[in-house]
């Protein structure tokens, strides 16, 4: 039995030493524009966020949010910290 299961692993591994690798892609050398086009493909159609009316005068989004019975965003940014990039 123990031969067996010796002849059976030797084979196995044999089996293993013996696979070729699955050959890699070739890249072709891409010019500025295809990749430029593949970056945009990759990329959402549309985002919801942009999508949104924003109101820059507070008094107007009020109105326009009663009118249409829906919630108000107040979001309130101090001088210069819409401007360091971070969130």
């Amino acid at each position: 039995m123990r031969n067996l299961t010796v002849v059976v692993c030797f084979v196995l591994f044999a089996s293993i030493g013996r696979a070729e690798p699955s050959p890699a892609p070739v890249k072709k050398a891409a010019s500025p524009e295809a990749l430029k086009a593949e970056i945009e493909a990759l990329k959402p159609a549309q985002f919801a966020w942009r999508e949104i009316q924003w109101r820059t005068c507070l008094l107007e989004g009020l109105k326009e949010a009663r009118e249409k019975k829906k919630p108000i965003l107040l979001w309130v940014v101090g001088p210069g910290e819409a401007l360091d990039g971070r969130c």
